[in-house]
């Protein structure tokens, strides 16, 4: 087991032929922390500025929307990729320039790569016959390591009592025989991977990476090929694995649902860069900014531009309320200047009319069973002209609150779960008793 640490990574491609850096690049590399000019990297950046540390035997899960640039930097941790500036540690070894087989770390990929070829056990059991002298198992034979493969090779066919098997070959089954049992796929190590279900197929994969018993194992969205129910499963069954192996896990996913329930801690990217690395708790009620208040939760937070007024009051063309007293000294510096109001689904409550709650009329409702989702959008009143605003709300509310298309509801807001966010930098504004947990920050384990 071992601690990974990342600092400062950088990663990026040379713009292909005849075509220059796009101006999404030039911007992001202009508006990243000032960088030596030899690490700063050219052509296509895809990671920026990654400082983040992994504890022993923490489960660590990478997320964020598709081409954020997580895969590659899973693929740097693994050696796949070489590494454009800064460096990567696993344990006390700098692995920059080792080779993927020299970091003693497993990887799972999203498409299993499992050798169709291979019946189950021998799948399990490639990685541990490929490592020079078998330093994952323990063997006094007396033959060669060449000569005992070769032995190995040309008498597997013949009938079981004719075959040699080495002390390493042995000791490799006993090996393989454990982690069958372990994820309960004993009864298909005879079977090819074309006869096992996707579920299977992902418990094999798993299987050869835990074999091996490595320092670090690497997961690249293992369960996306999988239907919802068995997701669910076989998410429980990597969680409690990882929980009884106590090795150091990084676990890439674009599923929240995924990062929330499996992560002891969750760093999420955005555009190549982290944008916070803090316990699923933390990331959910204390957001750093607005990109991961939308991001972490589903449905996701509302966002409304008001005027704040000193020292309590934030209107809006539709409401205007007075803030609990917490706010008072935090929005001081926007004083007749428009705040992002932020505001989850659950924490709108369907009420009655009144100036404080807003007027909204419903243009789709979800019903789900244990919740029920209610679209809705902003009605502008004033008194002579009656409009809908393309200012859309999104409330979860109890299945037996029976709502439907076209109603009017009056919505107020639990005042204890507001968030604001700054309108030019959509950092999080935090109340002076809170701590804000900034970007880059690592956070103790949870």
């Amino acid at each position: 087991m071992a601690q990974v640490v990342l600092e400062n990574v950088y990663k990026s491609y040379p713009p292909r032929k005849g075509e220059g850096v796009s101006s999404q690049s030039q911007t992001s590399a202009k508006s990243s922390d000032k960088v030596d000019s030899s690490q700063r990297p050219e052509g296509v950046n895809v990671l920026r500025r990654i400082n983040l540390d992994i504890a022993d035997g923490e489960f660590m899960v990478l997320v964020g929307p598709s081409g954020c640039g997580k895969s590659t930097l899973l693929r740097l941790i693994a050696g796949l990729e070489e590494i454009t500036g800064g460096n990567i540690l696993v344990g006390s070894r700098l692995v920059n320039n080792l080779p993927p087989k020299e970091r003693d770390i497993a990887m799972v990929f999203q498409s299993y790569a499992l050798y169709p070829h291979l019946t189950v056990y021998d799948n399990i059991a490639f990685g541990l016959r490929r490592r020079d002298g078998g330093e994952s198992v323990n063997h006094k034979g007396s033959l060669p390591n060449w000569a005992e493969n070769l032995l190995v090779e040309t008498t597997s066919k013949l009938p079981r009592g004719l075959r040699y098997i080495s002390d390493r070959e042995r000791a490799i089954s006993d090996r393989v025989r454990n982690v069958s049992e372990l994820l309960q796929i004993e009864h298909l190590l005879n079977r090819l991977p074309k006869q096992l279900s996707g579920g299977q197929r992902q418990r094999v994969a798993l299987g050869r990476a835990i074999a091996r018993n490595p320092q670090v194992f690497l997961m690249d969205e293992p369960l996306s090929n999988l239907d919802a129910k068995l997701r669910a499963e076989t998410r429980s069954q990597i969680v409690k694995l990882q929980r009884q192996l106590g090795i150091t896990t990084i676990y890439v996913t674009h599923d929240q649902t995924e990062a929330m329930t499996m992560g002891d801690r969750i760093a999420i990217l955005n555009q190549g860069q982290l944008q916070q690395v803090a316990s699923p708790l933390e990331l959910y009620t204390h957001p750093a900014n607005r990109f991961v208040a939308e991001f972490i939760g589903s449905p996701p937070m509302n966002f409304i531009p008001v005027q704040f007024q000193a020292p309590q009051i934030i209107t809006h063309n539709q409401f205007r309320m007075t803030l609990p007293e917490i706010w008072a000294n935090a929005l001081q510096r926007y004083d007749g200047r428009t705040v992002i109001l932020g505001i989850r689904p659950e924490h709108l409550i369907v009420g009655v009319p009144a100036t404080k709650n807003l007027q909204t009329t419903v243009e789709l409702v979800e019903n789900l069973g244990n919740d029920s989702y209610v679209f809705t959008k902003l009605i502008n009143d004033s008194g002579t002209t009656r409009t809908v605003t393309n200012n859309s709300l999104q409330v979860r509310v109890p299945p037996e609150k029976l709502i439907r298309a076209g109603e009017e509801l009056w919505l107020s807001l639990n005042l204890d779960k507001l968030h604001f966010f700054d309108p030019d930098t959509e950092e999080a504004i935090f109340p002076k008793s809170l701590t804000p947990v900034l970007p880059f920050q690592p956070l103790a384990n949870s």
